[in-house]
């Protein structure tokens, strides 16, 4: 079996060598490794273009448009049966390949790799932690793959009808909805890890995560969690300044379900870090983090809304 790596880039001058290195070392080789880049203009396509003269199994394609254009650009140049998908900015473990495409060998279709957060600081490692799940919350029996860690068969990929060119954001998730829909399942394959790098600032985690929020409002994703989130994060809101009214010692109580629900949902992390400021960080990156998302999952929902009534009166 052939196996294709594919991975889209923009302007990922400081990382494109880590990435392309990862690759090249890998217990299982690729056959082949194919970038497509969005139109860099902070030197990454020169540097590509360098590691492809010294490299004759690297390909660089030009695909201006989202992650989904240049992924279906590059499958579609691809020589593999199987397809592996890597993003930007990460680092793939030597292993990496060798445990994803395995399965494949067994008659799977499609692989769910992991990932975890490496950041430059320890702040920023606690910030990556709260955007994806650590080992210890992941269902292989549920979990879906990632566009940063992921393997097909070519065909599988064809049959679903290619990533999402339409959307800009949560393209991996409806990719994967495309898969289940189409009769596919994954299978999780937890020692297929590649490392990513987070962002730096909580002002870039909430960026992000609102980018992420209003993907998949306008995608219609998660609306069930999206609201059991809005209800607990709607009424604390609603019931601190009620407490405040009638007696200071009530706000304490009134917070309470927030804090439940931020302590159920960061417990495992504080694992995957160190140094005593992750006890700071993990829960204020999850609030912020929090925040965003249902903001921009609101914003994303108005925007489906208005896009289906122009459609509807149409």
């Amino acid at each position: 079996m052939r196996v294709s790596v594919i991975t889209t880039l923009f302007n990922e001058a400081d990382s494109v060598s880590l990435l392309i290195d990862s690759l090249l070392v890998q217990t299982r080789p690729p056959d082949e490794i194919i970038v497509a880049d969005a139109g860099s203009t902070d030197g990454t396509r020169a540097r590509l273009l360098d590691l492809a003269a010294a490299q004759p199994h690297l390909t660089v394609i030009d695909q201006l448009g989202n992650r989904s254009t240049g992924r279906n650009a590059a499958i579609g140049l691809a020589g593999g049966d199987a397809i592996a998908c890597i993003d930007g900015g990460c680092i793939a473990d030597p292993t990496w390949l060798e445990y994803l495409t395995a399965p494949l060998h067994e008659g799977v279709d499609w692989v769910a790799g992991f990932y975890r957060p490496e950041g430059v600081t320890l702040r920023s490692t606690c910030i990556g932690l709260v955007m994806v799940y650590v080992r210890e919350e992941v269902d292989p029996e549920t979990f879906l793959p990632s566009g940063r860690s992921m393997a097909f068969s070519k065909e599988a990929w064809a049959q679903a009808g290619g990533f999402p060119e339409r959307v800009d954001f949560a393209e991996d998730t409806l990719f994967d909805e495309q898969m289940l829909e189409t009769g596919y399942r994954p299978h999780f394959a937890g020692n297929a890890t590649v490392l990513w790098r987070p962002p730096s600032s909580y002002s870039a985690l909430a960026r992000t995560l609102f980018r992420w929020g209003r993907g998949d409002g306008e995608a219609g994703l998660r609306g069930v969690i999206y609201r059991r989130l809005l209800a607990v994060y709607a009424g604390t809101l609603i019931a601190v300044p009620i407490a405040g009214v009638l007696a200071w010692w009530a706000i304490p109580l009134a917070l309470l379900p927030l804090a439940a629900d931020t302590l159920r949902r960061t417990r495992y992390k504080y694992r995957w870090a160190e140094g005593n400021a992750k006890y700071l960080h993990i829960p204020v990156a999850h609030l912020i983090a929090t925040c965003a998302v249902l903001f921009g999952f609101l914003v994303g929902r108005r925007i489906r809304r208005r896009s289906e009534g122009r459609r509807n009166g149409s």
